[in-house]
């Protein structure tokens, strides 16, 4: 047996027991109201210096009347693992102090689940077991302040034909070297920038602009019965919702990146994970000087042109176009066939190119990542310049 097999293998029976261990966690639970249809989930280690603010956000969400929702249409399950501190006593004492927020406390110590894709994946199981086909799994995070009216406008897609939605995320500038602030604010400008890029050049009637360009754990809610289709998310220990989303993409199911959807995360350097945001944020705050690179405005329009280009080739393939693919992504045609022939459809086609493109160094070559506040002040002149013409 190969070493990809035996990693299978392994894969597989991890998550075999977590589902077992979410399957008798819920078990111990109340029986969910009739009216239910929002599971809230929260992954929390080690967090009490922030879990009070974020279920004190979660009991004062409220409608379009700044009336508060009515607790019996959602629920909070927050999974306090893997903690050292008093995580799982502060919501303990929140729950017994506010009896009016529906609120589950768990508390759970293992080896196996001990990331938070494995923690959000044992949550968002049970969250699964007690809402019905269409309700929504909600996750964010325990460092994650959601806006008053977050469920409110999440809950507009309850009836509606969209299976994900990816809520905006904000981060609080304040405190920061001025390093960290600078490439905070231009990330977050260049993700709009590149938003309303795609939005022009490779069009999406069901997640039109205005958009945005977050698909991440802390604002994030799937329709349950596409949960279960996709076979639930990933226990990585990185980059687990990314993972989700990509993978809902690719079962052809739609995609809402919401922007009135909003909560406001922190911006701590020490992150519970070695990767990610926290890590970046601590790279530019150790490190003056670090260059924060991104991709510009050439290589955004030879990435979407390729996207297009598979589009094409879904409704109409041909021999050119395949040449045309070969010469533009410079990938190998046998290596394209192959890529084309694991693909149904061309969302899941996309995927997998963008998984070779950000892997193929002729590409990188050829099109080099540029400064982030460069690559903002392309695409701002792009606008401006197709705004006057």
């Amino acid at each position: 047996m190969d070493l990809s097999s035996t990693n299978r293998i392994q894969e597989k029976n991890k998550i075999d027991y977590i589902d077992q261990l979410s399957n008798e966690i819920a078990k111990n639970l109340s029986v969910p109201g009739k009216h239910l249809t929002m599971g809230v989930i929260i992954p929390a280690k080690n967090e009490s210096e922030t879990i009070l603010e974020t279920l004190t956000s979660l009991k004062i969400q409220e409608d379009h009347n700044s009336v508060l929702i009515d607790k019996e249409f959602y629920e909070v399950l927050i999974l306090c693992h893997n903690c050292n501190d008093n995580t799982f006593e502060i919501c303990t004492k929140f729950s017994k102090e506010n009896s009016d927020i529906n609120l589950h406390i768990l508390e759970l110590n293992s080896e196996v689940a001990n990331t938070v894709g494995a923690a959000r994946r044992v949550l968002m199981n049970i969250a699964s077991s007690r809402l019905n086909r269409n309700g929504l799994i909600i996750s964010t995070d325990a460092d994650t302040i959601p806006d008053k009216k977050w469920l409110f406008n999440l809950s507009h897609y309850i009836n509606q034909d969209i299976s994900l939605i990816c809520g905006l995320i904000n981060v609080n500038l304040q405190n920061l070297a001025p390093q960290t602030q600078k490439y905070l604010a231009a990330k977050d400008e260049y993700l709009l920038l590149k938003a309303r890029f795609e939005s022009e050049i490779l069009p999406n009637e069901f997640d039109p602009w205005p958009r945005h360009s977050y698909n991440w754990g802390p604002n994030l809610a799937i329709r349950n019965q596409v949960y279960k289709a996709v076979g639930g998310i990933n226990p990585l220990h990185f980059l687990e919702d990314v993972d989700l989303y990509n993978r809902v993409v690719s079962s052809g199911f739609k995609i809402r990146h919401c922007i009135n959807s909003k909560v406001k995360t922190s911006t701590r350097i020490d992150s519970r994970c070695t990767e990610g945001f926290g890590a970046e944020l601590r790279v530019w705050t150790d490190f003056e000087g670090v260059a924060y690179n991104v991709e510009g405005l050439d290589k955004l329009k030879s990435r979407y042109k390729i996207y297009n280009q598979i589009k094409d080739y879904f409704n109409n393939p041909s021999e050119v176009l395949l040449k045309n693919l070969c010469e533009t992504a410079f990938i190998d045609k046998s290596q394209l066939l192959k890529m084309f022939h694991e693909s149904s459809i061309p969302d899941s086609m996309i995927i997998k190119m963008e998984k070779y493109l950000n892997n193929c160094e002729t590409w990188k070559t050829h099109f080099p990542n540029i400064g982030v506040v460069e690559a903002c002040r392309e695409l701002n002149e792009y606008f401006e310049n197709k705004e006057k013409h």
